[in-house]
């Protein structure tokens, strides 16, 4: 006596393909989600760098333009940061 199994398509292999199909959705939308999350980071870092470097030239701008005005003020700022470093080396 043998049993053999019928298998019929009912409402289970609707809903099996239903959950599958909207599974794919939901990590089609995640994936496109992420990739625009990572567009808008690059983007804001784009941006800060620009403006960190603007910044930067600013500041170099400046510190060249102080150092032109005021060539001794910086030899001497120059000779006792590096008497206080030669102290501080000495000691140990």
């Amino acid at each position: 006596m043998t049993t053999d199994t019928i298998t019929t398509a009912g409402p289970t292999e609707s809903t099996k393909d239903t959950l599958v199909r909207d599974i794919k959705g939901i990590v089609g939308k995640a994936d496109h989600l992420l990739k625009d999350a990572g567009h808008t980071v690059s983007e804001e870092l784009s941006a800060t760098r620009h403006a960190i470097s603007e910044k930067a030239c600013g500041a170099a701008n400046a510190t060249d333009a102080y150092v032109h005005a005021n060539p001794w003020k910086i030899v001497g700022i120059a000779a006792a940061v590096g008497a206080f470093i030669g102290a501080v080396i000495s000691r140990r």
